[in-house]
């Protein structure tokens, strides 16, 4: 950990911030968006005795997953809340609009899906060309 503080001292074009055993590696401020990524390394003791083990990810930072955390959140309560409006209501004889949230959530739910898995599909598409010979 010394080492990783020691460098992103010297070095302007990352900022690094230490967490317990974890280290996030960032670029600088000026030059980050909502969406970008961060790199987060992991230092683990070695149980068998000698060394350290060190875990390395590379992804979205953790504003990101809560924002998709409350939008599903947001959905799920609009179509439960909604769907069961609308249930009461077509059970009373009168208009059933709000029924609409269901097969709306299920669209929505189905493009995400589809939508993950075409990245699955094109990210192991992409590896190919990453792999250097």
């Amino acid at each position: 950990m010394d080492l990783l503080d020691k460098f992103t001292s010297e070095d302007e074009t990352v900022i690094g911030k230490r967490v317990y055993d974890m280290y996030y590696l960032d670029i600088p401020k000026k030059e980050q968006h909502y969406w970008s990524p961060e790199l987060r390394i992991m230092l683990e003791e070695n149980l068998a005795g000698e060394g350290t083990f060190v875990r390395c990810v590379v992804g979205p930072r953790q504003s990101v997953w809560l924002l998709f955390v409350f939008i599903y959140g947001f959905l799920s309560v609009l179509t439960l809340f909604g769907g069961m409006y609308g249930l009461v209501q077509w059970n009373r004889g009168g208009s059933a609009g709000w029924l609409w949230c269901f097969p709306i959530a299920l669209l929505i739910i189905f493009s995400y899906q589809m939508l993950h898995l075409f990245s699955v599909l094109y990210h192991s598409i992409g590896e190919k060309h990453l792999e250097r010979k």
